[in-house]
C-alpha cells in the first residue's frame, strides 16, 4: 500500500497525536523554560529557607531550652513539657499604621511557611519523573470538569502511591521512592503540634525572604499547570484537525510543515504494541544480560513472547 492510499482510522489518528505530543514535549518552549526556571529557583531557595527558619525558631526557643524539656520529659513524661517536631511555621511582621481617622491600627502580616510536600506541589515538582514512569501528573487538570471519570481516580491513586501520599495498600516495595517521607525533615519546637499556635515575629527583611519562598513554591505549581494547558491546547487542535483528514498523506504533509519526523511504521497497527514492548523499562530488561535466569535461547524467546502477550491483553 502506497503512502497516498493509506487510510486513517481512529487508532492511526491516536498514534499521530502521540507522535506529536511526544515531539512538542521534548522541544524548547517558553512554557517549559518557565517551569524549569521556577523549579530551579525553588531548589536554590529551599536549603537557605530551612537555615533561616531554624535560626528564627532557635532565636525564640534556644537549643538549651529544648534540651531541658527533653531531659524533663525523659524524667516526667508528658508532665515535663511539650515538644513537637515541625516543618510548618507561622511568621508575623507586625506593622502599625494610622487610618483615615488618625487611629493606630496594627496588622500582623502573618505568613504560613510549609517545608513539607503536599499533593499539588508534588505533582508539579516531580512532573518529569512521573511521566517517565507512565503516570499522569496532570490528571487534576485533564479531568477537572469530569472528576467522576474512573480514569481520574485511577490516575490519582497511582500517582499518590508513587509519591507516598497513599499507603492504604501497605505497599512497602523498595522501588517506590516515597518522596513524601523524604520531605519530612523537621526541627524540634516547644509547644503543641498545632503550628498555628506558634507565631514567630520576624524582621521586614526576613518576612520578605520567607514570602519570596512561598511565591517560589506557588510558581512551580502555576508554571506546571500553564505548561499542561499550553500543550493540551495544541494537542486538542491537532485532534480536531485530524478528524477532517482521511489519508496518511495529509497527515504527512502537516507533520513535514511542523518539522516532525513521521513515517508509516509510527502509525501502523502494531505501533501501539511496539511502543509498549519497547518502552525504556521493557527494552532495558530485554537488553540486559540475563543468562543466569534464561539459560536457553528458547526461554529468551518465550520471555519476549510473554511481553507481547501482556501488551495485547
Amino acid at each position: 500500500m502506497t503512502t497516498t492510499t493509506i487510510r486513517l482510522n481512529a487508532d492511526k489518528r491516536k498514534s499521530l497525536v502521540n507522535v506529536y505530543e511526544d515531539f512538542i514535549r521534548k522541544q524548547p518552549s517558553k512554557v517549559r523554560q518557565a517551569y524549569d526556571d521556577a523549579k530551579a529557583n525553588f531548589d536554590e531557595l529551599y536549603p537557605k529557607i530551612w537555615q533561616l527558619v531554624e535560626g528564627i525558631v532557635r532565636q525564640y526557643q534556644p537549643q538549651c531550652d529544648v534540651d531541658t524539656i527533653k531531659s524533663m520529659r525523659a524524667k516526667y513524661s508528658d508532665n515535663g513539657g511539650r515538644l513537637h517536631d515541625d516543618n510548618c511555621f507561622y511568621f508575623i511582621n507586625p506593622t502599625t499604621e494610622r487610618d483615615s481617622y488618625g487611629d493606630e491600627r496594627t496588622s500582623e502580616n502573618c505568613i504560613h511557611v510549609e517545608m513539607n510536600l503536599d499533593r499539588n506541589f508534588g505533582y508539579a515538582y516531580y512532573h518529569d519523573e512521573l511521566k517517565s514512569k507512565g503516570l499522569d501528573p496532570n490528571y487534576q487538570h485533564r479531568w477537572k470538569s469530569e472528576r467522576r471519570n474512573p480514569s481520574y481516580y485511577d490516575a490519582e491513586s497511582k500517582v499518590d502511591q508513587y509519591l507516598g501520599f497513599d499507603r492504604s495498600q501497605n505497599d512497602d516495595s523498595t522501588d517506590k521512592p516515597r518522596y513524601r517521607e523524604q520531605w519530612s525533615k523537621t526541627i524540634p519546637v516547644i509547644g503543641t503540634d498545632y503550628c498555628h499556635s506558634r507565631n514567630f515575629k520576624v524582621s521586614d527583611v526576613d518576612h520578605s525572604v520567607l514570602n519570596s519562598f512561598i511565591i517560589a513554591r506557588e510558581k512551580v505549581v502555576q508554571t506546571h499547570e500553564a505548561m499542561f494547558d499550553n500543550f493540551e491546547t495544541k494537542i486538542e487542535k491537532l485532534r480536531q484537525g485530524l478528524k477532517t483528514y482521511t489519508k496518511y498523506s495529509q497527515a504527512k504533509e502537516l507533520f513535514d510543515k511542523l518539522g516532525i519526523p513521521l513515517n508509516e511504521s509510527m502509525i501502523s497497527d502494531q505501533s501501539s504494541m511496539a511502543l509498549s514492548v519497547f518502552s525504556p523499562t521493557n527494552l532495558a530488561d530485554m537488553l540486559t544480560d540475563q543468562d543466569d535466569e534464561f539459560e536457553s535461547r528458547a526461554e529468551k524467546i518465550a520471555h519476549f513472547k510473554a511481553l507481547q502477550q501482556q501488551t495485547v491483553n
